[in-house]
């Protein structure tokens, strides 16, 4: 399986049947699965390969930059789970200029020009394409046809009566409703990250935390999450509570958001230092962040949020 820069390099490599997932899978949820689903069927029709076709950043960056979406994954955490999804290879380029300017008369023929063994596409029914995004899902099949190229049209799939979509699940994210994020995601939203050298204040007031590398695009609200935490190296998975956020009990005039968790187990400290490589997914939310009147109200709060978090983690 390989990543692949255009859609001109990848088909250049090819000769077996494709069948192309089309769109942005920001996030992979669970409405995307059903069109990368449907490619992987089509495919096995076919004897081919499902392959996606993406964009490492949101065509809104290009064409209307003051109004793009903060992204739920970076371009390497979506191409893998497009890849663990089914994928077999993934096309992730880049949205510039020409690909702006192609009408969507010919933008059949632009996927067939560039993988000349291209037998099917597949797209959500909101799917949009061509110079001024034009075109949408049923034109798309209806002048797919001539460049001979079987068109699949994906339902939207619901969330509490609402059509799942990346943009429902930045606002969910930003709000703190994480079991609702998880819901539309089809599993537990992930952090990954390194683990750096913090300033000790964790272990000052009893609860030694890990601090975890990770600056998002879309950001989930600032507060304390209960969930999972795996070591990458290790393959241990440990109950944890997690806080995101600034820090206003414990620091002044910080403006980096930090995400650092405290394990709710003992634990092999040399197998959870510095350079580790963690994955902490996020099951519940707790509080909001807030800033405490002294050290000892917030080590207080800490008992609590430890003693709620091993409750709903061990119940999950």
């Amino acid at each position: 399986m390989g990543i692949f820069s255009s859609i001109k390099e990848f088909g250049n490599e090819c000769s077996e049947p494709i069948c192309l997932a089309l769109g942005m899978f920001d996030g992979v949820h669970i409405g995307h699965r059903q069109v990368l689903d449907a490619a992987i069927n089509q495919s096995n029709e076919s004897e081919g390969l499902a392959v996606a076709f993406t964009f490492p950043e949101h065509p809104a960056r290009f064409l209307r930059p003051e109004q793009a979406p903060l992204l739920l994954m970076n371009p390497e955490q979506k191409a893998l789970s497009l890849q663990a999804y089914g994928m077999k290879e993934v096309i992730m380029q880049s949205f510039d200029a020409e690909l702006a300017e192609i009408p969507f008369t010919v933008f059949p023929d632009f996927l067939k020009r560039g993988i000349p063994s291209l037998s099917g596409v597949c797209v959500g029914q909101n799917f949009r394409f061509g110079k001024g995004r034009a075109g949408d899902s049923s034109l798309l099949r209806e002048i797919a046809v001539k460049a001979g190229l079987k068109v699949n049209i994906v339902e939207s799939i619901n969330c509490d009566s609402l059509p799942v979509s990346s943009s429902r699940i930045r606002e969910a994210l930003s709000l703190g409703n994480i079991e609702q994020v998880n819901q539309m995601l089809g599993r537990d939203y992930s952090i990954f990250g390194v683990v750096s050298s913090g300033k000790g204040m964790g272990r000052k007031i009893g609860f030694p935390t890990l601090n975890l590398d990770w600056d998002p695009e879309a950001k989930p609200a600032y507060g304390v999450y209960a969930g999972e935490v795996k070591n990458i190296k290790t393959g241990i998975i440990l109950p944890a509570v997690a806080n995101y956020g600034l820090r206003p009990t414990l620091e002044s005039n910080v403006l980096v958001p930090k995400f650092e968790i405290n394990i709710l187990a003992d634990l092999n400290e040399a197998e959870w230092e510095c350079g580790s490589e963690l994955n902490m997914s996020l099951k519940f939310f707790l509080r909001p962040e807030k800033k405490f009147q002294s050290v000892e109200k917030l080590s207080e709060q800490i008992h609590l949020d430890r003693e709620k978090a091993i409750k709903l983690v061990n119940q999950k």
